[in-house]
């Protein structure tokens, strides 16, 4: 497959691999653990909206209002007081839901006389067991006190789903609270693990279906936008209209808003028309009734940021004061503790840290309403486009990585990251978009980038390894690895080794090139060189040098066996010389071997942009001396006496004597290697034995005598080439120096 093809097919295989993982409700679940409060945070705490205050019930608050010890007295609010309690008062209870209900009445006149606009009490009015005093039943007597303080004001008050025999209902509120109400209704919270609340139910549509506390307040809010939201309804689903009250007024009077947002939510979600059709309009209701029923939680940042007062401060405060505060505004009443963290009416958000508490259900509460009147709570990107996202950032980090060089991929994505993260809390702040960043930024560009850097450094492994293969044909493996270390200074490589030279070349070479054409001298040097090189290789040996139809082999020092080795492989490599040989129909070759043994520099040798690797010392030159002494001699296999080593009797070898060789100022004893003793025949043998007797004479200066011994080998062995050398060197006078045959 084309290249290009085949990274366009891994790109679309890694974006694909990463928008399945969106599927994956792990994957999805770590989006809403970890990219939400990243948005919050990034975003920060913003300006909470002015006209929404809480008031907070609370234990610093219980402690400072106090009543008079005296039971009928304490249950009907007499003489309450605000600070320090007198010995004759006792503070409330620590628990908010044991205050007296007279306490909430008196709470209640007091905001409504300052002019707020709306008052939500997050507080469970239960119906109870008469409370018998002298004066009647106080629990009734605190309900219709509360009921009257609330008849003057917009009122909604809390309510509770129960589960009872598997069954979802309602708590009974007290009669008399629940008719002066405005509404009532519950506020069921989507809290996921850890007790963290991300979600909120606008109107809750599983199992007791219900709107719920925020959403009724809205509607509460803006009853006067009630008129446009029925006469949208009657265009669209006209067959609808006539359940709903007729006007704003009736709404207010009939005091049923909970049923009534749950009559238009029904309305709403089943008429897809009218759904569709609210959407468009511009306004608080429709966009309520016709949203979704569980929406994502805009805070406005940590605890303690919506504007809250304390319960007692609301109590003790001038008419002026609490005008001032509350005028206008709608007031949600809890519990919230401030100081201490309750974690019963307490629940962590994304700001939640351990120097500040979590969020109470009343703040909650309040921010969902806010959310819902300025229809601005957090919405989700579409499912779909999730996944394209996930697929195009792992696409384009896979593409960049594969196209560029690590460090310029490296900083485009990051600077993509940076782009990506900062354009995605531009979209949260503004538009209250909530777009994925654990998928994209954490799961698919690293996903990416991982698999093209993995392909990339696999491809270059790989290229790697093929290049040292390809280079361990021209050195030793050792080598390579130390021209790897040393390639920023190739000219640097060097290792100085005890080994054995072997130098060879081939007779009539010449002669046989001349009539071959360049490609078939090719095929001809492959093929031979293919029967001498594997030998090399399998005694421990390598090929440094090949020149023409000559090649310089090493045997480096690094076993006791390696002059065995290095015998054993002349052997192997005369007789595969002499197998390819016999294999020419004419023009035949001739392989010869010198060998020496010392210390040489493995290195490289050049300069300007072109180096060779070769051995380089006195051995190499002494082994192609000693190799062209064969033409002398007549012999395939010399090799200086150094070269022999411990190899005991293993092999048959004669010693042919002393040569001071071409270009050298020193004598070097020259042995012919023959065979393996085990392997050679007995005329072999006698030979190199009667050979052995006659250069003993000559080194004890008896000359006429080594002649005739000589005479005499030659008439038996009329091939031997060291016997005719020695005849000829005795009989013409050739020179000797201290022993040693001069030759040229």
């Amino acid at each position: 497959m084309n290249a290009r093809w085949l990274a366009v097919l891994s790109g679309v295989l890694v974006g694909s691999a990463c928008a399945a993982l969106v599927a994956l409700p792990q994957v999805r679940g770590l989006e809403q653990q970890f990219g939400l409060p990243w948005l919050f945070h990034m975003r920060g705490a913003v300006e909470p909206p002015g006209d929404v205050v809480l008031v907070l019930m609370s234990q610093d608050a219980a402690a400072k209002i106090s009543l008079p010890r005296e039971p009928e007295r304490f249950h009907r609010c007499e003489d309450l007081r605000v600070g320090a309690p007198p010995a004759s008062h006792l503070g409330l209870p620590s628990m908010p839901s044991r205050w007296p209900r007279c306490v909430h009445a008196r709470l209640l006149s007091r905001l409504a006389e300052s002019g707020a606009g709306l008052i939500v009490f997050d507080v469970l009015f239960r119906e109870r067991p008469p409370l018998p005093g002298p004066g009647g039943d106080l629990h009734a007597w605190q309900d219709r006190a509360f009921a009257d303080a609330a008849r003057g004001a917009r009122v909604i008050v809390a309510q509770k789903v129960e589960a009872t025999d598997g069954h979802e209902e309602l708590a009974r509120l007290s009669p008399a609270i629940e008719e002066a109400a405005l509404g009532s209704a519950p506020f069921p919270l989507l809290a996921e693990p850890g007790r963290r609340a991300d979600r909120f139910m606008a109107f809750k549509e599983d199992g007791l279906a219900s709107a719920t506390m925020p959403a009724v307040a809205v509607l509460a809010r803006s009853i006067d936008d009630y008129p446009a939201l029925r006469e949208a309804i009657a265009r669209e689903a006209p067959e609808s209209v006539d359940y709903l009250p007729a006007s704003a007024r009736e709404l207010e009077s009939q005091g049923q808003l909970q049923a009534t947002s749950l009559l238009l939510r029904r309305i709403v979600v089943e008429d897809v028309a009218l759904a569709g059709a609210l959407r468009q309009m511009r306004g608080v209701l429709a966009s309520l009734f016709a949203g979704d029923g569980a929406r994502v939680l805009n805070l406005y940042g940590p605890s303690g940021t919506l504007r809250s007062v304390p319960y007692d401060e609301v109590l003790g405060a001038t008419g002026q004061a609490n005008a001032a505060a509350f005028r206008g505004r709608a007031v949600f009443v809890g519990f919230g503790e401030t100081a201490r963290t309750e974690q019963v009416e307490h629940f962590a958000t994304a700001f939640s840290s351990k120097d500040r508490p979590d969020l109470s259900g009343v703040e909650i509460a309040a921010t969902a309403y806010a959310n819902l009147l300025g229809d601005r709570t957090i919405r989700e990107l579409p499912f779909r486009f999730k996944p394209l996202l996930a697929f195009l950032a792992g696409l384009l980090a896979y593409g960049v990585c594969r196209a560029l060089g690590n460090r310029v991929a490296i900083g485009f994505m990051g600077v993509f990251v940076v782009a990506y993260g900062l354009t995605a809390v531009a979209m949260f702040d503004s538009y209250q978009l909530w777009v994925p960043l654990v998928t994209p930024l954490l799961i698919a560009v690293p996903g990416g980038m991982l698999v093209a850097l993995g392909w990339k450094f696999w491809t270059a492994h790989r290229q790697r390894a093929q290049l040292r293969h390809a280079f361990s044909y021209f050195v030793p493996r050792e080598v390579v690895n130390a021209l790897e270390r040393n390639a920023a200074d190739i000219g640097k490589s060097q290792e100085s080794i005890e080994c054995g030279c072997v130098a060879t070349d081939a007779a009539n070479f010449t002669p046989l090139a001349e009539g071959m054409k360049p490609e078939e001298l090719t095929r001809f040097l492959n093929q031979y060189f293919e029967a001498l090189f594997g030998r090399v290789a399998d005694h421990g040996g390598f090929v440094s040098d090949v020149m023409g139809d000559a090649m310089l082999a090493i045997w480096p020092d690094r076993s006791p066996e390696t002059h065995r080795r290095l015998l054993r492989a002349l052997i192997e490599l005369r007789d595969a010389a002499q197998h390819f040989n016999e294999r020419l129909a004419a023009n035949r070759l001739s392989t010869r071997f010198g060998v020496d043994w010392g210390r040489v520099a493995l290195t490289t040798v050049g300069a300007h942009g072109h180096y060779e690797y070769r051995a380089v010392g006195d051995a190499v030159n002494t082994a192609t001396r000693i190799q062209e002494l064969n033409k002398k001699l007549g012999t395939q296999v010399l090799l200086s006496y150094p070269t022999l080593g411990d190899t005991g009797d293993e092999f048959l070898l004669r010693e042919v004597g002393s040569f001071l060789l071409r270009g050298k100022s020193h004598p070097v004893r020259v042995l012919e290697l023959l065979d393996r003793r085990a392997d050679a025949q007995p005329h072999v043998i006698q030979l190199c034995s009667l050979f052995q007797e006659g250069l003993k004479q000559l080194g004890e200066g008896d000359d006429a005598g080594a002649l005739a011994r000589f005479r005499t080998i030659l008439s038996e062995v009329p091939e031997d080439g060291p016997t005719a050398f020695l005849i000829e060197s005795l009989r013409t006078g050739r020179e000797r120096r201290n022993g040693a045959w001069v030759v040229n």
